[in-house]
């Protein structure tokens, strides 16, 4: 005969069990419609469809890459002059801009008119005066050669129409043992895996230095080489 175990109730073991399996259901739930959602952005990039992609993503995104933390990864020091390029709502641009202090300074880059004007008014609530952002497409970047000291990058790689131009405009205005830090969580609409990225970047001409995060968000760090006298630059023509 069974014996029952002191403080154990069966009617709370099947009242968790079955709140498990309802949490399940709703997460399965929710993961279909993002993959239905970025399957159908893929091919139908309208600005409806991008805002309700954007509402699913951002509390995901804000659990498993965060500003702050995306920030320190990039592993920027007071002083530098940093660009973030797919800057979101702001927020990144914000962390970033603290990380570099008053005498640094951070440029950013949105391809998105809607996100441009968020981004801006986050910055303009926060009272910040070391960053401003401009609008782009991630092809042609307003920027002297060599003029950053770091790179962030989030989210981009899967937005632009041709990789091998953005990696070559990036390549362009980073300056030499400048880092150039990409990232990017799997409920993005135009999530692209690590291992895409890695190859991309290190065929454009950078060198892998670091790696955080795993398949669901991640960050990838890599350097420009320093030019040595005489050799000749790779400049990102050389990606497939």
């Amino acid at each position: 005969m069974a014996q029952s175990i002191p403080g154990f109730s069966t009617q709370k073991f099947d009242l968790f069990s079955a709140f498990g399996r309802v949490l399940v259901g709703a997460v399965a739930i929710i993961l279909g419609f993002q993959i239905l959602i970025r399957f159908t952005y893929r091919f139908v990039p309208s600005p409806g469809l991008a805002r309700l992609a954007r509402s699913l993503d951002r509390p995901i995104r804000r659990h498993f890459l965060n500003a702050q933390v995306l920030a320190r990864r990039v592993g920027i020091r007071r002083g530098m002059r940093v660009l973030d390029v797919g800057p979101g709502d702001g927020s990144v641009t914000l962390a970033l801009a603290r990380e570099v202090g008053a005498e640094g300074r951070v440029e950013a880059v949105a391809l998105d008119g809607e996100l441009l004007q968020g981004a801006r008014e986050m910055l303009d609530r926060n009272r910040v005066e070391n960053a401003s952002v401009v609008g782009g497409t991630g092809l042609h970047l307003p920027f002297a050669d060599e003029s950053f000291d770091a790179i962030c990058v989030v989210s981009l790689i899967g937005r632009v129409r041709d990789v091998r131009q953005a990696l070559s405009e990036l390549f362009r205005v980073v300056r030499p043992a400048g880092r150039v830090s990409f990232s990017d969580v799997v409920s993005d609409p135009a999530y692209v895996r690590q291992n895409s990225v890695v190859r991309w970047a290190e065929s454009a001409g950078l060198e892998s230095i670091e790696r955080f995060g795993d398949s669901v968000a991640y960050t990838a760090n890599f350097r420009k080489p320093v030019r040595l006298p005489g050799a000749k630059q790779n400049s990102g023509r050389d990606v497939q």
